[in-house]
């Protein structure tokens, strides 16, 4: 009976450990330029295990299966929803599958409207049959980017007389906010579109300012308003320090006629 009960107690200890071990999930994101977000699953079975398969979901939906068994060392799809353009890679980077990852890069082809969670499920072989699962919510939020700062000065119709067009890049669109000295003033004009290329929404807005005191600074400060915080971009500023020549500034109404084709 000593003997009996001993070895139960060793079996059942050696099955405390490994199943206290489990199975580790690993994920990152990381938004790259002009392409879209790229999504990483990374997992780590116990020594002694083997992996089954992974399962991916895209908010919910279950989207891909990755049986080593069935698809070998390695496996690609690509994958297409109502805002974009899914490619997923998953490899083994160690025998039986114990360590992999799985490479989701997301490209929108269109605004997104809003954040989406990444499910990552992995699951052991028997005699266990773990089964680990991750949720990560992709934010659909791009910091904006520094604001640009063009003007024209019309000394020769109006003396002190100047347009100013300030520009900004983010996800979602940024507001950017005008400040003459330290008084916030709204602006003239205001506007923006989807670029295609960079994946991104540009913004513009145009401010006309007449300078009453020379040592006066004029801020363009970009914007992007989460449900957790306010993101800032670098701001521009503008004062009469700024203007040169009027020969080195921009028209900026040449910018407006190509912004609005």
């Amino acid at each position: 009976m000593a003997l009996k009960y001993t070895v139960t107690l060793g079996l059942f200890a050696l099955f405390l450990e490994v199943a206290t071990e489990g199975i580790h999930i690993n994920i990152t994101s990381v938004w790259k330029p002009d392409f879209g977000w790229e999504v990483t699953c990374m997992w780590e079975t116990p020594p002694n295990d083997t992996l089954q398969s992974v399962r991916l979901q895209n908010n919910g939906q279950q989207f891909m299966i990755y049986r080593p068994e069935i698809h070998g060392a390695s496996r690609a799809e690509a994958f297409r929803t109502p805002e974009n353009v899914m490619s997923v890679d998953c490899t083994l980077t160690a025998t039986k599958g114990r360590k992999g990852r799985c490479v989701l890069t997301i490209e929108p082809y269109q605004p997104p409207s809003s954040d989406f969670t990444y499910t990552c499920e992995v699951s052991g072989e028997r005699p266990t049959f773990m089964i680990e699962r991750m949720d990560y919510v992709v934010k659909t939020i791009v910091p904006p980017s520094s604001a640009e700062l063009e003007y024209k000065k019309y000394d020769e119709v109006s003396p002190g007389r100047v347009m100013m067009n300030c520009t900004s890049s983010g996800l979602p669109a940024p507001n950017l906010q005008w400040t003459v000295a330290n008084d916030k003033v709204q602006a003239d004009f205001t506007g923006r579109f989807w670029n295609r290329t960079t994946k991104l929404w540009h913004v513009w807005s145009f401010f006309a300012y007449t300078r009453a005191d020379p040592s006066t600074t004029v801020t363009c400060s970009p914007e992007v308003l989460t449900h957790e915080e306010l993101l800032k971009g670098t701001p521009a500023t503008f004062s009469s320090a700024s203007i040169i020549d009027s020969a080195s500034t921009l028209i900026v109404m040449f910018t407006i006629m190509i912004f609005l084709r």
